[in-house]
């Protein structure tokens, strides 16, 4: 894939990355912004981002790798590997967890420190993410908003549970399975968990309308949430390596982005690019620029992603941006229709 073919302007309505292919070639790309002011390398293919809940999927993905291995079951309560958490979670299945019906809530929902400054004022353990053993005692303390599998709620501490899990039941790191089962295969030669790569020069500095914002390292300690850096070329491979057998048989594969739950229609004034009706494990399934396609968007402090497929076609898309503002939309706006 070629560098940028577009070139920066520090004035662009957003900042990052977006790469059309099909049938593996290049159909569209087009970039805008510097990786952290005009000074600094040009965003482009090649350019690492944080790729925020994009992460997940490659959790779900390493999750079944690991179940085809035989090394552990979806459908099994979480405390046969993680018997030190409280009879309160003990119906939990991993299904629950990668689907997001676990009961568990999202970062707001947890235990911690007043409310935080500007944007994040509801959401502080987005700025500063707890370590991982306070996160499961958080994660323990706050308990169920739900019972298991009643209802779907977005939960970014319950892929963090979903992470111990395959390191309890695989005995090794996160980080290490996700290399030799995901990145490896996949070929995606710039694509860490478990490192905090900012400050290299082939890496994107997270902004809030052009300024600067600081990313807290503590993310890399967090694994299956928000622990993945990428480039929008690694993420395009690692699509085409999922839906072409490389990861994943083919009917394992398709549990990803199979409707395990149904989701309301947002209101019409919430209503984007990227609309979702029903999540399967790691993924949305809905529409993409009318399309009928599964995605994964991405939102954290400083970074915004989205990685895409349209159904029944052999196109993959991927988008990353550093800056929270205007948006994926602003992206998908600047190029034609998947």
């Amino acid at each position: 894939m070629p560098d940028a073919m577009t070139h920066p302007d520090p004035n662009a309505s957003w900042s990052g990355t977006a790469v059309l292919t099909e049938h593996g070639r290049l159909v569209h790309e087009d970039s805008n912004g510097f990786a952290d002011g005009a000074a600094s390398t040009p965003c482009g293919p090649h350019l690492r981002f944080q790729a925020s809940s994009i992460s997940k999927q490659v959790l779900c993905v390493t999750a079944l790798a690991l179940q085809q291995r035989g090394q552990l079951q979806l459908d099994q309560p979480i405390p046969r590997w993680l018997p030190q958490l409280p009879r309160t979670l003990h119906d939990i299945t991993l299904h629950h967890l990668l689907s997001h019906t676990s009961g568990i809530g999202h970062w707001a929902e947890l235990p911690g420190p007043g409310p935080g400054p500007g944007p994040s004022r509801r959401t502080p353990h987005l700025v500063s993410p707890p370590a991982p053993g306070a996160l499961q005692d958080l994660i323990a303390q706050a308990g169920l908003l739900t019972p298991a599998g009643t209802a779907w709620r977005y939960s970014g501490p319950g892929f963090f549970l979903a992470a111990q899990v395959l390191q309890a039941a695989s005995g090794h790191r996160y980080r290490d399975l996700a290399a030799d089962l995901v990145f490896g295969p996949a070929q995606m030669t710039s694509t860490t968990s478990g490192t905090f790569p900012l400050g290299q020069l082939d890496v994107a500095a997270g902004h809030r309308a052009g300024r600067r914002v600081p990313v807290d390292p503590g993310w890399t300690r967090l694994p299956g949430s928000g622990d993945l850096w990428t480039t929008a070329a690694d993420l395009l491979r690692y699509s085409r390596a999922l839906r072409s057998g490389q990861l994943l048989d083919a009917a394992t594969a398709a549990l990803l982005w199979s409707p395990h739950v149904p989701l309301p229609a947002p209101p019409t004034a919430e209503q984007g690019r990227a609309t979702a009706t029903a999540y399967g494990y790691g993924t949305f399934l809905g529409r993409v620029r009318e399309r009928p396609a599964w995605f994964v968007p991405g939102d954290n402090p400083g970074y915004r992603s989205l990685l895409a497929h349209p159904i029944g076609s052999d196109s993959d898309l991927a988008i990353l941006s550093n800056d929270e503002g205007p948006g994926i939309d602003a992206a998908l706006e600047r190029i034609p229709s998947p």
